[in-house]
């Protein structure tokens, strides 16, 4: 019987956490992945290496961390048949993201997993989401996914919306690409392996704005951010599908501003479900015909890191920014 060879990356989170006896709070353990090597039923399911990246909550994550995880699954990855990465779930969603474009072409399985509740502690879920990502990363599949309490969803469609129940993460607008039980259930949507070469692209610019839009926001306060010149690129979380203010506290000058300065304008929604649509409504189109870029049904998570390698990857913002925005990568949108 064949034994699959994974390689799990460590980069810290609850699952490796342990609580500070004098603050109570949760703080990463120094014996981590140590704890992750000693689960004798992964064992059974795979022959696993255990590398650590770093050991931190995932609030302190960044795109830093995203490119040498990407890289390091570049350089061992014709030595293994899937990797599993384990991190905190805060940003989960960001990192899956992330890899989904900087891993392009991918032909093998990029499993995410974490925990609620820390491997040391009675009642933990981290055995169990260990071992079920495991068993995904065995499998035919070449996603970069994430895999927790009974469902694996598609990473660049995920979201995290619960922080006390085990299910924490949904896709609100892709379905589950599988459901974990005896035997694991893959759906028919779900992306094969193959052996086409892996291209990595594993660059992002950070240089980038995100602002929720909420009634009397003023528009100066983004004005004098633009003017400091260290924005490269903005995301306006607008109302229903993509409307922006155009009267009282107008929108409109702030995308026209960034638009002369070569400054791209993602229009994205606030709600989790649905698509943004700037031609819906008039407050949208106006919006488009400032130059904002609709950014379909991605979740925010997406678009930020989309734009972030968007960004790294082109250097003619304008035309091409667009264009590569509004093309569908790794199924992270329906166009």
């Amino acid at each position: 019987m064949h034994t699959p060879k994974l390689l799990l990356l460590f980069a810290g989170g609850t699952i490796g956490m342990v609580h500070n006896s004098q603050t109570g709070a949760l703080e990463p353990a120094a014996s981590a992945l140590e704890l992750l090597q000693h689960i004798p039923e992964l064992h059974e399911i795979a022959d696993i290496d255990f590398e650590l990246i770093d050991n931190v909550d995932s609030s302190n994550m960044t795109p830093d961390h995203w490119q040498r995880l990407a890289q390091r699954i570049a350089d061992t990855y014709h030595q293994y048949e899937g990797f599993v990465i384990a991190q905190g779930t805060d940003t989960m969603a960001y990192t899956a993201s992330a890899l989904s474009f900087a891993l392009g072409n991918l032909g093998k399985p990029v499993v995410l997993t974490g925990s609620l509740i820390p491997l040391s502690k009675v009642g933990s879920d981290a055995r169990n989401n260990l071992v079920y990502a495991c068993m995904t990363a065995s499998l035919d599949i070449a996603e970069v996914c994430i895999v927790l309490s009974n469902t694996i969803l598609r990473g660049n469609r995920a979201k995290k919306h619960h922080e006390s129940f085990v299910a924490a993460f949904h896709s609100p607008n892709f379905p589950p690409l599988g459901e974990l039980g005896r035997p694991i259930m893959l759906n028919e949507w779900c992306k094969k392996r193959h052996t086409n070469t892996l291209e990595l692209r594993a660059t992002f610019d950070h240089r980038i704005m995100v602002v929720r839009l909420f009634p009397g926001l003023d528009p100066q306060n983004i004005m004098q951010l633009l003017d400091m010149g260290n924005i490269r690129a903005l995301i306006i979380e607008g109302f229903g599908p993509g409307n922006v203010p155009f009267l009282n506290h107008s929108m409109i000058p702030v995308i026209e501003q960034a638009t002369s300065k070569n400054i791209p304008v993602i229009i994205a929604n606030q709600m989790e479900h649905g698509k943004t649509n700037l031609e819906a409504y008039g407050a949208g189109l106006r919006a488009a015909q400032a130059g904002a870029i609709g950014a379909e049904d991605m979740t925010v998570e997406a678009i930020i890191t989309k734009t972030m390698w968007a960004l790294a990857v082109t250097a003619d913002i304008g035309v091409s920014i667009q264009k590569i925005l509004q093309t569908n990568y790794a199924g992270e949108m329906h166009v």
